[in-house]
């Protein structure tokens, strides 16, 4: 097997422009040993991004690295100077030829592969680039061939070969691995020794006294009195934001991914409460590589639950007796003042209703006058029948607030008849399938004026031509009564004098303010072509 040369490095500090190809003093360069001695010695440098070279300590090799040495292609055509080294970040390797320059690049190629893909990244070509200005002076070495930037993917590696023109065997060759790196706790720092982690921190050569902590990262409790939390990175980290880390408390999120607080390889978390904790540690370099620790921090006994049940049932218990006082009167109060208002309401609504069926028993003994002046008897009976049982119907519901939904129907189907005896309109009473006419009950002639009002000022003076349409719906669990008429219209409803339309309105607001979770509302539709149509809405009113 052939020997894979150590690392060197050759680091400059010396600022570079913008412009330069890169900063030199920013990247590590190895090369082969000996290679930079004399100014035409032909070497590969391999220059790598330098800021997380600590990352060689846990992984300064690949495996990678061995399994390409043993093919055959290697052995035949590579000699021993090779250099190889592992990267951890995205940025680009940056390769150098020296000893070649534009003056003998003529006789040199280059190829770039991608291992183990075998993916050929750049095939043999010649050397047209050389270091700028700016390169030669950071570095201190003279004009050199410059090759190029090249990246693979974590778990894979870049090759550069680098032969004389017309000539199969490789000169020189760079191998550059991008390896995997994830944080990993390797020690733990509690109050307990936090004297001998400072002593550490202080004098890394100073022996200490031997730790014996009771803490490990399986399974960590930590007591109420502990203040201190270190934790010992698996990487030499030489700033802060080589590192991030999130904390959750009780899976809340109390700390999100920021930077470490320390330019070391450690993180230090101090006065936390008690709970239970998740930290999350990434390297920046590589982020998508988390590792997550889970400890535990115990209450003090005045923190801890059952304390705070028992402090908290007292005060419960304490207050309850304050309250329960204040609260029984102030409901006794309340109670009279909710049970007056509601025989309030009652009354005033039974006075309404009373106020009601003079007005409808007026306007029916209008309606058979009428017959009877035009001389027709049979009709003036028949009214008179009809009209009978009306009343008989009314007057039994008189003393109820609500009416079952088919005797309002009922009602409101001889009412029409009645009407249309005097004036010969027709009528349609559309009820929707989904009502449950039997369960479901309707504030008794609610809807009376509202025909009336249609009967009145829509369909009379059209005699047969009149036409009224009635729409009982469901929506959800909404009762919506339409009825429409194709006569002239009302202008504006809202604002008439109609004795009818009046104790309505004013039934409705008592309605209101008696059952506020069902209330009712009464609008008028003028938008249509002919007539008007009065809209009954009475909301959350079906079961």
């Amino acid at each position: 097997m052939n020997k894979i040369y150590l690392f060197f490095f050759f680091l400059f500090n010396i600022p570079t422009l913008v412009n330069a190809q890169i900063k030199w003093g920013d990247y590590s360069q190895s090369f082969e040993t000996g290679s930079l001695d004399k100014p035409a010695t032909v070497a590969l440098i391999l220059a790598i991004p330098k800021e997380n070279n600590s990352f060689w300590k846990n992984n300064g090799n690949s495996s990678r690295f061995n399994d390409f040495v043993k093919y055959n292609s290697f052995k035949d055509l590579r000699v021993n100077n090779i250099v190889a080294r592992t990267t951890f970040d995205t940025a680009r390797a940056q390769f150098f030829l020296h000893g070649v320059n534009i003056k003998n690049a003529s006789s040199y190629q280059f190829r770039v592969t991608e291992y183990p893909s075998q993916k050929i990244i750049v095939q043999w070509q010649s050397i047209t680039r050389f270091t700028e200005s700016t390169v030669i002076k950071d570095s201190g070495l003279p004009q050199m061939a410059y090759l190029g930037g090249y990246k693979a993917p974590i778990g894979s590696m870049v090759v550069m070969d680098v032969r004389k023109k017309g000539s199969p065997p490789i000169i020189a060759s760079s191998l550059v691995a991008w390896e995997s790196i994830r944080p990993k706790i390797t020690k733990i720092y509690t109050s307990d020794n936090l004297d001998i982690f400072l002593q550490k921190l202080q004098y890394p050569w100073a022996r200490t006294r031997t730790d014996h902590s009771k803490y490990t990262l399986e399974k960590l409790n930590l007591p109420a009195t502990n203040t201190n939390l270190v934790f010992i990175l698996n990487a030499d980290i030489y700033s802060k934001n080589q590192v991030q880390y999130q904390l959750l408390r009780n899976n809340k999120l109390i700390r999100p991914w920021q930077d470490n607080e320390y330019d070391n390889s450690f993180i230090w978390l101090r006065d936390f409460s008690p709970g239970q904790y998740q930290i999350r540690i990434r390297y920046t370099v590589q982020p998508q590589h988390i590792t997550e620790y889970s400890f535990v921090v115990e209450p003090n006994w005045y923190q801890t639950l059952w304390f705070k049940l028992l402090i908290t049932g007292i005060g419960i218990i304490t207050l309850a007796l304050v309250i329960f006082v204040f609260l029984l009167i102030r409901q006794r109060n309340k109670t009279i003042q909710e049970t007056a208002k509601k025989q309030k309401l009652h009354l005033e609504l039974q006075a309404l209703y009373a106020q009601l069926n003079p007005h409808f028993v007026f306007n029916a003994l209008s309606s058979i006058q009428g017959l009877i002046n035009q001389q027709d008897i049979k009709g003036a009976n028949e009214y008179l029948s009809d009209f009978a049982r009306l009343m008989r119907e009314s007057l039994t519901n008189g003393s109820k607030e609500e009416t079952p939904l088919w005797q309002e129907l009922q009602m409101m189907e001889t009412y029409l008849r009645l009407e249309q005896l005097r004036f010969g309109f027709s009528y349609t009473i559309k009820v929707d399938e989904e009502l449950d006419l039997y369960s479901n009950n309707l504030p008794s002639l609610l809807w009376q004026p509202l025909l009336e009002n249609a009967v009145k000022h829509g369909v009379a003076p059209l005699q047969q031509a009149g036409r009224i349409a009635i729409g009982v719906e469901k929506q959800d669990a909404h009762l919506i009564i339409r009825i429409a008429d194709n006569g002239k219209g009302i202008p504006i409803p809202e604002t008439g004098n109609g004795f009818g339309l009046k104790l309505t309105r004013n039934r409705i607001a008592l309605l209101n303010d008696l059952t506020p979770e069902q209330p009712v509302s009464l609008n008028f539709n003028n938008s249509l072509s002919v007539g008007t149509e009065a809209i009954l809405t009475l909301t959350h009113w079906l079961l």
